[in-house]
C-alpha cells in the first residue's frame, strides 16, 4: 500500500512539473487586435410646472394675488415642480428672469433687475427662492431671508462701490443661480444652507417669495426662466 501511495504522489508531482514547465515556456507566436468604439449622444430633458402648495394641483402661473398695502415679504401660494435629466459629464440647472431686451437705464432702474417688473418704469418687486428635493413646508413670510436666494436677472450689473460683484456674469460663473447640478448618474439639489444634496428621482421643487416692502403700488409681472446647460 505504501509503495502505491508513493507511486501516485510521484506521478502527480511529475504531471504538475510538466504543466508548470509548459506554462513557463509558452510564448506568443502571433497576436491580433480588434478596436472597439462607440459614440453616445447627449440626451437632456426638462419640464417645469407651477402647482398649488395647498393641494399640489397644477396652475398656469405663480400668482401672488392682490396684496394689501403694507405687505412686506410674502411666500407665493404656488411652487414650481421641476424634472431634469441629462447624461452630460457636468450639467447645471439655473433659475432667472430676463426682464429687458437690453440693459435698461441705471438712472431709472438701478443695477439689479431680478424679480417682477412694474408697469411704471423703475418699479420692481424682487423675488427670492428656495429649492428642495421634494415638497416642503416653507416659512411664510420669508422672515429674515436667511436661507433664501435672490432671483437674478440676466441683465444684472455690478453695483458700483460695493465689495461684491453682483453682476449676472459673476452669479452665473459662481453657481449662485443654480438650483441643481449633476452628471450622468447623479443629481444634487441646492437646498438652503447647502452646496448641494443628493437626489434620487431627478425631481425637485422651487418655492418663490416676493419682497414687496419697498415696492410702490403697481401691477407686477415677469417670466421665471429655467436653463439646463452643460460645460
Amino acid at each position: 500500500m505504501g509503495r502505491k501511495i508513493i507511486w501516485l504522489v510521484t506521478i502527480s508531482m511529475l504531471a504538475f512539473l510538466f504543466v508548470a514547465s509548459g506554462t513557463c515556456l509558452a510564448v506568443v507566436d502571433q497576436t491580433g487586435s480588434v478596436p472597439a468604439i462607440a459614440t453616445l449622444q447627449g440626451s437632456t430633458s426638462l419640464s417645469v410646472q407651477a402647482k398649488r402648495i395647498i393641494d399640489n394641483g397644477n396652475v398656469a402661473q405663480i400668482d401672488f394675488g392682490t396684496l394689501p398695502g403694507g405687505t412686506g415679504n410674502k411666500l407665493a401660494p404656488h411652487y414650481v415642480a421641476v424634472e431634469v435629466h441629462s447624461n452630460y459629464g457636468v450639467w447645471e440647472l439655473e433659475v432667472y428672469t430676463d426682464n429687458f431686451a437690453a440693459p435698461p437705464s441705471t438712472t431709472t432702474w438701478g443695477y439689479q433687475y431680478g424679480g417682477m417688473k412694474g408697469t411704471t418704469a423703475g418699479n420692481r418687486a424682487p423675488i427670492v427662492w428656495q429649492a428642495y428635493r421634494s415638497t416642503h413646508t416653507v416659512t411664510d413670510p420669508p422672515a429674515n431671508l436667511a436661507g433664501w436666494t435672490y432671483l437674478k436677472d440676466k441683465k444684472d450689473l455690478d453695483i458700483p462701490g460695493t465689495p461684491a460683484d453682483e453682476s449676472w456674469t459673476r452669479a452665473h460663473t459662481d453657481g449662485y443661480t443654480n438650483i441643481a447640478y449633476g452628471g450622468p448618474d447623479y443629481v444634487n439639489v441646492v437646498e438652503p444652507g447647502t452646496t448641494g444634496v443628493p437626489d434620487t428621482d431627478n425631481i425637485l421643487d422651487v418655492y418663490p417669495g416676493g419682497l414687496f416692502g419697498s415696492a410702490p403700488a403697481d401691477a407686477y409681472g415677469t417670466v421665471i426662466g429655467f436653463d439646463l446647460y452643460h460645460e
